[in-house]
């Protein structure tokens, strides 16, 4: 119907939609938390890297917390010692610093030194002096290979496994120079005559990330996963019904126009046996109620299909379990059905082996599954059907086997013989009719009953499927 496929083409469009925007926020999510994740490994590189260098100096020139305490001197050294180093050059070329520059400079405030008075000022500075003198000489003996030694410890303890480099690099330039735009937190300056370079270059940093945020990617792709997975389930369930309205529509089409027909010939039968005087020709008389007579028997399994999809529809089944004996049930469904053996020219032979035939199981649906596996191999049976029944029971089970000599059912169709309005396909050929429920109910019955149904087949030669029924029924 047009109107169900609009629907379904968007719900479709939704479930996409839907998708998209899901991976999309999740993509994005990874990226914020990526990017942050990147700042903070900067930062802490970065650091670390300042904070190893910083060690490294004081315990080359011998430096406690005491002696950084009394020099006045903030943690970050470098940074203060560059500043100074900025302040001096901005006032003179001169190669070697003087210490009444330094001087100068404590007065303006440039240094901030604890002494207040002038000598102490003086010695103070004089103190500051050989500090100074002391970082400059330093430039010599801090090498490169002890930087990386103390930074590659101080990243194991904090458990950050990243490649790095440090480049060493010599400034021989003093003039005055413009500020850069933005401290350079992974570059650290000693000395102020040849002031010296050091600065950290870190190299591929996407496995350490990628082992931070695995995760938010772990949880992100399952999130993901499951959203897909609930839209395709929903997707083909759609599908799914929108196939067994179509059927079903179908179906109740198809059967209405047929439970026309008997209802129409045993009307006219009726009519002709009141308006007709057939009463008095017992022969004509007897002709019409038998006609009468197997229309309303084929009224009677049109309704009995339009009961099966009913009981398809609720999922369940009421069975009424009683003692009978099958091997006379299978007599009376022949019996039965000996009008349409006669019309077919099949022979229907029954071979029944044991010394006790009574199970218990529902008279009904056992009647029903009898009649429909008869009816099915002689529906697909060629000219002149051969239908062979076979009954063996034993103390615990009951083996029905219905063999027939008909086209047969390849392989690839074998496992969906059972499923509710499957059909075989026939090449074209629409003088087999069926709606696809006979098989999926017999299949259905034999279940509820705890028991078992399969299918041996040849294509071409023929079909045998086999009932297993438990003699007694076993409550649960």
């Amino acid at each position: 119907m047009p109107v169900v496929k609009r629907r379904l083409n968007i719900s479709v469009v939704l479930m996409v939609a839907a998708i998209l925007l899901i991976a999309a926020f999740q993509i994005y999510w990874l990226y914020m938390n990526m990017e942050e994740e990147k700042r903070t490994l900067r930062w802490r590189t970065n650091f670390l890297f300042r904070e190893s260098v910083f060690d490294l100096r004081s315990s080359k020139l011998k430096l406690d917390t005491t002696a950084r305490f009394r020099y006045g001197l903030p943690p970050d050294i470098a940074r203060f010692t560059d500043a100074i180093r900025q302040k001096l050059f901005d006032s003179t070329d001169q190669i070697m610093p003087r210490r009444n520059s330094i001087i100068t400079l404590e007065k303006q405030g440039a240094l901030s030194l604890p002494d207040s008075t002038p000598r102490a000022g003086y010695r103070s500075a004089g103190r500051f002096f050989e500090f100074l003198i002391g970082i400059d000489s330093l430039q010599d003996s801090l090498k490169v290979k002890d930087i990386v030694y103390a930074y590659t410890a101080s990243l194991q303890k904090e458990k950050i496994n990243v490649p790095f480099s440090i480049l060493r690099s010599v400034d021989s330039s003093h003039a005055k120079q413009e500020p850069p735009p933005r401290p350079e937190w992974n570059k650290v300056t000693i000395g102020f005559t040849n002031p010296v370079n050091y600065q950290l270059e870190l190299g591929n940093t996407t496995p350490y990330l990628f082992a931070r945020l695995l995760p938010q990617i772990l949880f992100s792709v399952f999130l993901l996963g499951l959203t897909i997975s609930a839209f395709v389930f929903l997707y083909r369930n759609l599908q799914a019904q929108h196939k067994l309205t179509n059927i079903k529509n179908e179906f109740i089409s198809n059967i209405t126009h047929e439970l026309k027909t008997p209802i129409s010939t045993v009307s006219v039968a009726i009519e002709a046996i009141k308006n007709f005087n057939v009463l008095q020709k017992p022969e004509t008389a007897r002709e019409y109620l038998d006609i009468a007579g197997n229309e309303l028997t084929r009224l009677s399994m049109l309704v009995d299909k339009v009961l099966k999809l009913n009981m398809f529809e609720k999922q369940q089944t009421e069975l009424k379990y009683d003692e009978f004996d099958i091997k006379q049930l299978a007599n009376e469904v022949i019996n039965s059905m000996s009008l349409q053996f006669e019309k077919t020219k099949a022979n229907v032979y029954l071979h029944a082996g044991g010394d006790n035939f009574i199970i218990q199981a529902d008279h009904m649906h056992i009647t029903s599954v009898l009649y429909n596996l008869i009816d099915n191999a002689l529906k697909y049976s060629k000219d002149r059907p051969v239908i062979n029944i076979n009954i063996l029971c034993d103390a615990k089970y009951c083996t029905i086997k219905v063999k027939d000599n008909g086209i047969g059912i390849d392989e690839e169709y074998r496992k969906k013989i059972f499923e509710k309005f499957f059909r075989v396909p026939t090449n074209n050929r629409h003088n087999i009719k069926g709606y696809g429920l006979g098989l999926s109910y017999v299949a259905h019955i034999v279940r509820q009953h705890q028991g078992t149904i399969s299918l041996e087949s040849t294509p071409g030669e023929g079909s045998e499927f086999t009932v297993k029924l438990p003699v007694v029924h076993e409550k649960n």
